[in-house]
């Protein structure tokens, strides 16, 4: 195969790993807000207790929560099943390609998230981030808007409302 095959290959793979990962990310954040999830002590008994609705929802420094509170262990388990289907599916060089990609969308999601909640956010600039943070602190009020940035997921399964 030539150089530019693998490029092609590993770019639609990168497109379709999108997709995956923020399915994987909406599916462990709308499941950690049913009654009883498991999950739900991680996220809504700590990060939505920290900011329990869009009036409470900035701070000088974000809080995600700690220990048995940290909202990022209800979507570990949804990211590691990825990660093991990835590598029984796909070829180990493409595995790799993948795995770089779903890290690398989990560490710009966070960054993202993070700066929903900080009050003086340098990225209020942007109007695609301000609208993005509206949908986000509408989450805090309700069960809706469960994708952090884009909201193909929230389209999909109908949980998308106006922020």
């Amino acid at each position: 195969m030539s150089s530019s095959e693998y490029l092609l290959i590993a770019s639609g793979a990168l497109v379709a790993n999108y997709y995956v990962t923020t399915f994987s990310i909406w599916f462990g954040h709308w499941a950690s807000h049913l009654e009883h999830s498991p999950l739900r002590g991680f996220h809504v008994g700590g990060h939505h207790s920290f900011y329990p609705d869009s009036r409470h929802a900035l701070s000088e420094r974000f809080i995600y929560g700690s220990g048995r509170q940290d909202s990022i262990y209800a979507l570990i388990p949804w990211l590691i099943l990825q990660q093991v289907a990835a590598f029984f599916l796909l070829p180990l060089w493409l595995f790799f390609v993948c795995f770089g990609g779903t890290v690398a969308v989990v560490v710009l999601l966070n960054h993202l998230h993070t700066h929903y909640h900080l009050r003086g956010s340098t990225l209020t600039r942007y109007r695609w981030f301000r609208r993005a943070r509206a949908y986000h602190l509408a989450h805090h009020d309700a069960d809706v808007n469960f994708a952090v940035v884009d909201q193909f997921w929230d389209r999909v399964f109908q949980t998308k409302r106006p922020g």
